[in-house]
């Protein structure tokens, strides 16, 4: 025995032979002498592990075949040890040989990376409730709950800080622990200039004891104390290059705040970018509601205020159009146009500023007053009108009021066409109107087929030709028929003023046949003299189309004068106010499938059908001028209008812009791959003999 223990004594290993009945130790190696002192005839549990009593580890091993193995923790020195006992026989005697391996390095560092890897693996959850798509105060909140139990604390809260007080927001308590949200408000920001000093280098604040702070910091140990917070971490929240607030959490657990700076840096981090998140969606939100001219409510806001439940309130409607809004912006441009727009808007503002206003159309405006009494709203009326009267402009206005009311949209609809009937008053009574000026016999031949065609006789209607060019290279690429009538004084009318009224009558087939025979023998003329012609764009309104016999009717025109298909385009153009291509789908891809070209017209206003791309196979998409007008100021037009055009593009589809008034929209054209442009920047319409010496 006496070699073995030498050789026991040169192990680094504690070693020793202990009584098993007894606990009492009989042999311990230099390691464990030098670690212990001399333990002879000592306990193992007193001499060791500092305890009075019995372990009761070793007692439960009466094993002589293996050894049995356990983890102890030394109380004095906070260290770890591997235990390893077996029961031997030495000299006829029963003895407990055991072998202790300090681990206390590799068990710190297994549970350094436990906990690293579980704080991992819960900012990773944290990340997944923030990305939910829920309110920010309901992810705040569970985000919160799930910090206070992973470390087992009191509470975690947020607050929101300015230069002068800090209110609590945000707060989730454990339980038995009473909530300070309440008590926390407009809190002298000056208690917290010692972590302000951490937080504007972005570190945490970290107390893990309270108790150090009574001399150092009294004022904050004070009301620490009182909140019977004994140990603290806070975070700062901060972007945009400023601190807005701070995350804390209440007396966590000590063992789950060790060296977790970073853990709590990146618990900041991803709460601010919640808030940043959060804002720049309500600032979207915001910007989505508002019209970019007027800084008015848009149609986004009044479909959305319209869906809400009224709760048989009193509410008063007004629905406004700006009269001679076309006339504006063809005789002096855009400009003065948006320049109209927007002082009816002020008007607008200063009668009803204090209830809620939209800019629901190019020119339509609607006011909705909730709670409003019947014979204030009348007043507001009359002031409006007032105002309306001294400015340089006009305007229809309709209106209408309920005192209970149950259902809005009916109320808007009602206060819709009392404006339309105040529109018609206006054009029927004016000399200079524009669309509502031919209320007299001339006018009502429109809506008379047999009257219309006698002034198709009478030469009253001619057609006109607009140049179409290449953005690219400005070179021209074709045209655009155009039918103008001349009225009683040899006026020329522009179609915008009697083409919808013979749409509202369905006599519109008789002009576009007639302009669509007429361009089929302009062609024929050209042709046999030999000018070098380009394809020419006809407009057929659905209405036309839907007429019966239309396709044997237009057929009949074109076999008179068998012109070459590919240099006819038929363009059918949308109804602004009612929409129409899609009615006459199975039309089109029929003379699509006879040789025809076919051009879509006005994409961009108000009831473009954008799935006609998977239901039509067309050949042209022409975007309207009002867009091509907005896609010089505004984003979202410019983000449509160069998808359309990416889409078009992979269809072989061609864009045609109309309506082009200066470089920088043709420019933007250019960027988004526009292949046509027409518009007064190139040409004017013009008489077919001055279109004929000109371009051909």
């Amino acid at each position: 025995m006496t070699d073995i223990y030498g050789i026991l004594d040169y192990l680094s290993e504690i070693v020793y032979i202990s009584d098993p009945e007894t606990y009492e130790i009989l042999y311990m190696n230099k390691t464990g002498t030098d670690i212990f002192g001399d333990c002879i005839g000592k306990t193992c549990h007193e001499a060791i592990w500092r305890n009075s009593d019995t372990c009761g580890a070793c007692g439960k091993d009466t094993s002589e075949k293996e050894f049995a193995e356990w983890q102890m923790n030394e109380p004095k020195d906070g260290r770890t040890y591997n235990v390893r006992s077996k029961i031997i026989t030495a000299k006829d005697r029963k003895v407990r040989l055991s072998v202790i391996i300090d681990v206390t390095d590799s068990a710190k560092a297994q549970n350094d990376l436990e906990m690293r890897l579980a704080m991992e693996h819960f900012i990773v959850s944290c990340i997944i409730e923030m990305h939910k798509n829920r309110p920010i105060e309901e992810t705040l909140g569970t985000v919160l709950a799930m910090t206070g139990k992973f470390l087992e604390a009191d509470r975690v809260y947020i607050f929101d800080c300015d230069s002068l007080h800090m209110s609590n927001t945000y707060e989730w308590c454990a339980d038995c622990v009473e909530p300070l949200i309440k008590s926390m408000q407009n809190v002298d920001i000056h208690l917290i200039d010692r972590w302000r000093q951490y937080f504007a280098r972005g570190e945490c604040v970290m107390i893990k004891n309270v108790e150090e702070l009574k001399d150092s910091s009294p004022d904050e140990y004070k009301i620490l104390a009182d909140q019977n917070i004994s140990s603290l971490v806070a975070a700062p929240l901060d972007w945009s290059g400023s601190m807005k607030g701070y995350v804390g959490i209440d007396n966590p657990r000590k063992y789950k705040i060790y060296r977790t700076s970073t853990f709590f840096e990146a618990l900041s981090f991803f709460i601010s970018s919640m808030f940043i998140r959060s804002q720049t969606e309500e600032r979207l939100r915001r910007l989505s509601y508002l019209d970019t001219l007027t800084n008015l409510f848009n149609r986004n806001k009044f479909i959305e205020d319209c869906s809400k439940d009224p709760k048989n309130e009193s509410v008063g409607i007004v629905y406004m159009d700006l009269n001679s809004l076309k006339a504006i912006n063809d005789e002096q441009g855009h400009t003065f146009g948006d320049m109209a727009i927007k002082t009816l808007a002020s008007i607008i503002i200063s009668s009803f500023g204090d209830y809620d206003i939209y800019r629901v159309g190019g020119d339509e405006f609607v006011i909705i007053c909730h709670g409003i009494a019947e014979e204030k709203f009348n007043e507001r009326i009359a002031e409006l009108r007032s105002r309306i009267d001294e400015s340089d402009y006009n305007s229809a206005i309709g209106y209408c009021y309920s005192s209970e009311c149950s259902d809005i949209n009916e109320l808007v609809k009602t206060a819709d066409e009392q404006m339309y009937l105040d529109k018609k008053y206006f054009y029927r009574n004016r000399d200079d109107s524009g669309r509502y000026r031919f209320r007299n016999d001339t006018f009502t031949a429109f809506s008379t087929p047999e009257l219309l065609k006698n002034l198709i006789k009478e030469n009253r209607f001619a057609i006109w030709f607009q140049p179409r060019f290449y953005v690219n290279e400005r070179t021209f690429s074709g045209s655009e028929a155009l039918v103008r009538f001349y009225d009683d004084d040899g006026m020329l009318v522009s179609p915008l003023d009697f083409i919808p009224e013979m749409e509202d009558n369905k006599t519109i087939h008789i002009v576009d046949l007639y302009v669509f025979k007429h361009v089929c023998d302009y062609l024929s003329q050209w042709i046999s003299e030999g000018r070098e012609v380009k394809p020419v764009s006809v407009n057929m309104s659905h209405r036309t189309m839907l007429m019966p016999n239309f396709t044997e009717n237009f057929m009949n025109i074109w076999y008179d004068y068998n012109i070459p298909k590919d240099l006819l385009i038929i363009e059918v153009t949308e109804d602004r106010e009612r929409g129409g291509v899609a009615k006459v789908v199975d039309i089109l891809t029929d003379l699509k499938k006879r040789g025809f070209k076919i051009a879509i017209d006005n994409f961009g206003s108000k009831y473009a059908d954008i799935y006609l791309f998977a239901d039509l196979k067309f050949d042209i998409l022409k975007l309207d001028g009002d867009m091509v007008y907005k896609i010089e100021t505004d984003k979202k037009a410019w983000i449509l209008s160069e998808s359309i055009s990416q889409i078009c593009h992979r269809e072989n589809i061609k864009i045609v812009a109309g309506g082009v008034e200066n470089d920088k929209e043709l420019d933007m054209l250019k960027k988004m791959g526009c292949d046509e442009a027409q518009g007064y920047l190139f040409d004017k319409p013009l008489p077919w003999n001055e279109f004929e010496e000109k371009y051909l």
